[in-house]
């Protein structure tokens, strides 16, 4: 007994089935996590190490370049990229995508570990390997308060971010703002001189005094003692109480040369909020987490927390919430679905105007659909717009099976069979046309789930979900299907005729159009039949004409859709050396400008020394794609003239570009690269000279920056050790009146504090006072800095970058949104990059990266993927028709559909100009060539069972394309109906599947109108070609038999 007879025999074992599915499918949707867009696990690395005080060029030398020599052996390493700022160094490696990030953190771990030389006052560095999820926030909350930013600031350091990391999902909290805490021992010099006593001493002291130390185990009777000696400082009277030296049989305590008070660290960045002093708070969801349940948990501790906190003048509010975008864009993806279902009920209505008939296949749409996120759950995947915009798709197609079995069930009753035999035979004739079918749709995404790149992990829910989904609704038409057919289909049923009503309803519902077609596709056929001539000719027009027409009218390339994110940016350039003064008056500037655009709802500043910037969300009344232009535009507009500023940079934060790449938008970097600092500055300057002279490019931006001012410190080693003064304890002396010296840590509350050593007029210091530094030598007097020492003012860079391991600058050419990436990237090569490259020195390189690399290396995997899916899908019907022949004339019906895919896509830029030909539309045209041979299939393989009944080859051709015109109307127009409301209709997240939509909707009517002229016709001449050939050998043609239909051997 088969799957069909099985389901009409137990037909409320076919039922329970069903309403299980559906129960496990709801029960899953509940569980799935929610978010915006699918993790993308980009194979990087990063290694952090901080090195307070210090100039990029120190932290080059004495941090990045000894890690770098043994980071450089990491395995499946693709590209070390570094950068040495002002007190930090920042290591990047690249991996080839596919590398298990574990394993390759691991081993950086160990090649760190045998990096000697490291400052005593560096810190360990830090390791960071995070996936999507975990860098870009998923809501900013901003403290509207009167108190003190810093006396908040401790609150919400030990009480409320706590809070927030506490809450399910949350994966870290960023706080911002304020000034941190820590302890100050603020040393006498006269004091330390009188007893000998230097910096480093007292520094090494406090350094040994604060540790506890480990003493083993002592095991007595039944107890094993763990044994440690305490010695880490509890409160500040302990750190007073510390012995530095002794003298005389006399100990000289901490507080004998020092006093210790709490006290803040310097200001290293302000947030502002409409231009007030603020602290923020940005919330990132760990892996997994499902964003919406943390929004949900982070919105009830604001309620806790507002309640709590208002008699204390605070108030908590959520500037940005990304679950605002996701429930727009589900919102509206699960709107278009049931539209798209209902428009497909109709088309069905249309068809068959039989209620019965209509509930036996649009039970396919829920089950197929609900099923899917069974399984999904099982595999451990999200709910994001991506996956739900594949499915909305699928709608159409997932009638499809159903619609053919009943539609043959049909036909076999309208023979004069009995309802049972008319189920049997109908569904058993089409299962294997419909299986190839189907195995054709899910093999194209196949291709799709194995690429490694971050195209391939964008699309992998795609495929499994539209996999599965197929799968599921092949099942539901040999199951549920036959199984209602069997007790409700009626002889007639399908298309009534019964009086005049009727007549005039099939006029005004066009039926006679499809009779017209049907007759005119005959005469056709027939018309063609006639010489193998006209044949040959529509055949290589039609083919040629599609290929050609497909090459020249294919668009220029994008990278990836940029979204509508309610998150501008303006960054702000200013010239090297500013400090937080100036630029607070630059942003006090631009924040008066923009206060006064009605359609901000919230802005806020950052206030720092690199790429001080300002962040402005929009109401959401305006936050549809073009009102967030037109916004965009106004920002820019009023950013001009600026004083003191170099430029001002305003971008849309896109979906896909992480919270630190600050330049949103489409952008080209090109990374020149040398072994001299000097010669690498000569050619970007060139390259960015005729950069910025191109049409298209907004503006340019350079990684280096020349001019950040240093006073440089010379001593006189001869005077200074005649004095008995090193050069590293003179150092101490000014880091320490300047800065302050790092001594260790101070645990406060369970919070680790810095423990540093400064002078009594940290922060005072001013450059001509420099000279005037007092210092007292331990063998007594004392003496100003400039008597040992030469000071001068110098310039430097503001950071170094190194390329795989040479020095680098990285040039961001920002393109306008109108221009694609494709023709941006071969302009700067025509225009500016080739020429200087003629000219280049030995030894210095360059190269275009990022997203221009990235469209480059994705493009390459999705031609090969579309090219595979083709060679499967070929493939996978010779196994079903047990021939080579049969499926390569079906594989005839993909030209037509490309040239359908691209002007669908053409048609649609011309009313959206944001939709491009990106790599989400180029999905389309892979999933494509699965989808448009399955009206080949039907053609096919009708016309074989009609030569294994004996039929003339020429006839049965005929005779199979009328007879499949119905199923295949029927089918092409409910996918083409169920694709219509996700193109035609814009909102939020519709940016990232209209393009994927308006290629299928193309291909699928183009495929549809000519594969029913160019298959058979190309079968035809198949069959005439065969003929001819064993005629010419001697040999009859051989019958048609076989399950398919093929020639028995």
């Amino acid at each position: 007994m088969n799957l069909i007879q099985f389901c009409m025999r137990y037909p409320v074992s076919v039922i329970v089935g069903m309403l299980l599915a559906t129960l496990f499918g709801v029960i899953s949707l509940m569980r799935l996590p929610i978010q915006m867009t699918p993790t993308v696990d980009r194979p990087e690395i990063s290694v952090e190490t901080i090195y307070r005080g210090a100039a990029p060029q120190e932290v080059e030398q004495e941090i990045v370049d000894r890690q770098e020599e043994k980071l450089i052996s990491v395995q499946n390493l693709r590209e070390l990229v570094s950068t040495s700022y002002e007190g930090r160094g920042l290591i990047t490696l690249r991996f080839d995508w596919g590398v298990h990030k574990d394993v390759a953190r691991l081993e950086v771990a160990e090649k760190l570990d045998l990096v000697r030389d490291i400052p005593p006052d560096a810190e360990r560095p830090v390791i960071r390997a995070v996936s999507s999820d975990e860098e870009t926030p998923i809501a900013w909350i901003i403290v509207h308060t009167q108190r003190d930013i810093n006396e908040v600031r401790l609150e919400a350091e030990d009480i409320i971010k706590p809070r927030f990391e506490r809450v399910e999902g949350v994966g870290a909290v960023w706080l911002f703002g304020g000034q941190e805490r820590e302890v100050h021992v603020v040393l006498d010099y006269a004091a330390m001189t009188a007893r000998g006593i230097t910096i480093g001493r007292v520094r090494d002291a406090l350094l040994r005094e604060n540790r506890n130390t480990k003493g083993g185990n002592i095991d007595e009777g039944k107890k094993r003692y763990l044994v440690r000696t305490v010695g880490q400082f509890a409160d500040l009277k302990q750190i007073e109480d510390a012995i530095v030296t002794t003298q005389d049989g006399n100990p000289v305590y901490v507080r004998d040369i020092a006093s210790v008070r709490f006290g803040l660290k310097e200001m290293e960045r302000d947030i502002r909020y409409f231009g007030h002093s603020t602290l923020g708070f940005g919330v990132l969801r760990r892996t997994g987490a499902n964003t919406v349940e943390v929004m949900k948990g982070i919105k009830r501790e604001l309620a806790y927390l507002n309640a709590i906190y208002a008699d204390k003048g605070m108030r908590f509010e959520p500037v940005y919430d990304e679950t605002d975008y996701i429930y727009d864009a589900i919102s509206l993806v699960t709107d278009n679905l049931y539209g798209a279902s209902l428009l497909v009920v109709g088309v069905l209505l249309f068809f068959l105007r039989s209620p019965t008939s209509i509930l036996a296949i649009a039970l396919s749409i829920p089950i197929s659909v609900i099923t899917t996120f069974t399984l999904l759950d099982a595999l451990g995947r999200s709910l994001n717009i991506v996956m739900l915009a594949g499915l909305a798709f699928t709608v159409g197609s997932l009638v499809d099976n159903s619609i053919v079995v009943l539609e043959n069930i049909f036909r076999h009753r309208e023979m004069g069979k009995s309802r049972i035999q008319a189920t049997v035979d109908g569904a058993t004739e089409v299962w294997g046309a419909i299986l190839a079918s189907t195995l054709t749709n899910v093999a194209v995404y196949l291709p799709i789930v194995f690429v490694k790149e971050e195209a391939g992990q964008l699309f992998r829910d795609l495929a499994i979900a539209v996999s599965i989904s197929t799968i599921v609704s092949l099942v539901a038409a040999l199951s549920i299907v036959p199984m209602m057919a069997s007790r409700l289909l009626k002889v007639g049923s399908s298309v009534p005729r019964y009086g005049r009503l009727e007549r005039i309803l099939d006029i005004m519902l066009l039926s006679w159009l499809g009779q017209a077609f049907s007759t005119g596709l005959v005469r056709c056929l027939s018309w063609l039949r006639q010489g193998v001539g006209r044949r040959l000719a529509v055949a290589f027009t039609m083919i040629i004409a599609s290929l050609g027409l497909s090459l020249y009218l294919m668009p220029p390339i994008d990278y990836l859709p940029k979204g509508n994110r309610n998150l501008i940016l303006s960054i702000v350039k200013v010239p090297p050396g500013f400090n937080l003064e100036q630029i607070e008056r630059i942003l006090t500037e631009l924040e008066g400008r923009y206060r006064q655009i009605p359609e901000i709802a919230h802005l806020f500043s950052v206030v720092r020394t690199t790429d001080p910037l300002l962040g402005i969300i929009v109401k959401r009344e305006y936050a549809d794609l073009r009102e967030m232009q037109r916004v965009v535009t106004e920002l820019r507009r009023r950013s001009f003239g600026i004083p003191g500023t170099r430029a001002v940079f305003v971008t849309q934060m896109p979906l896909f570009r992480r919270f630190g790449q600050l330049l949103g938008g489409t952008n080209i970097e090109i990374d020149v690269k040398g072994h001299g600092l000097d010669e690498v500055q000569r050619i970007a300057a060139t390259i960015e000279q005729q950069v910025r002279a191109l049409p298209g490019v907004n503006f340019v931006n350079t990684s280096f920056e020349w001019g950040n001012p240093e006073l440089q410190i010379n001593v006189d080693r001869k005077k200074a050790s005649d004095l008995g003064l090193s050069v590293s304890e003179m150092g101490y002396v000014v880091e320490t009146l300047v800065a302050g010296t790092l001594a260790g840590t101070f645990r406060e509350h369970g919070k680790e504090r810095d423990l540093t050593l400064i002078g009594t007029a940290r922060g005072e210091v001013r450059t001509q006072a420099l000279d005037n530094v007092v210092l007292y030598p331990p063998r007594g007097g004392s003496l100003r800095l400039s008597d040992i020492a030469a000071i001068r003012e110098v310039e430097g860079p503001t950071k170094i970058e190194h390329l795989d391991r040479d020095r680098a600058i990285k040039l961001t050419v920002n393109i306008k949104d109108e221009v694609p990436l494709q023709t941006a990237i071969e302009t700067v090569n025509a225009q500016a990059i080739r020429n200087v490259r003629r000219e280049l020195p030995p030894g210095y390189t360059i190269n275009v990266s990022g997203q221009a690399k990235d469209l480059d290396r994705t493009w390459d995997s999705l031609k090969w993927a579309f090219l595979l899916a083709v060679v499967i899908t070929y493939l996978l019907m010779c196994s079903l028709f047990e021939s080579f022949t049969y499926p390569f004339i079906i594989m005839f019906s993909i030209p037509p559909a490309m040239i359908g895919g691209v002007v669908g896509l053409r048609i649609l830029h011309t009313f959206e100009p944001t939709v491009k030909m990106d790599v989400v539309t180029m999905l389309g045209f892979i999933i494509m060539a699965g989808i448009v041979v399955n009206n080949a299939i039907l053609v096919v393989g009708q016309a074989l069972n009609h030569m294994q009944e004996g039929m003339p080859p020429q006839d049965a051709i005929i005779e199979s394309a009328r007879n499949r015109l119905r199923p295949i109307f029927m089918t092409a127009t409910t996918t083409i109906i169920g694709f219509l409301p996700l193109v035609v209709s814009s909102g939020a997240g519709s940016e990232l599947y209209r393009g994927l939509g308006a290629v299928q909707l193309g291909g699928m009517a183009f495929s549809t109108l000519f594969t029913l002229v160019l298959v058979p016709t190309v079968f035809s001449l198949w069959i005439d070609a065969r003929s001819g050939l064993l005629a010419l050998i001697g040999r009859k043609p051989k019958e048609m038999n076989g399950q398919n239909g093929q020639p028995a051997e």
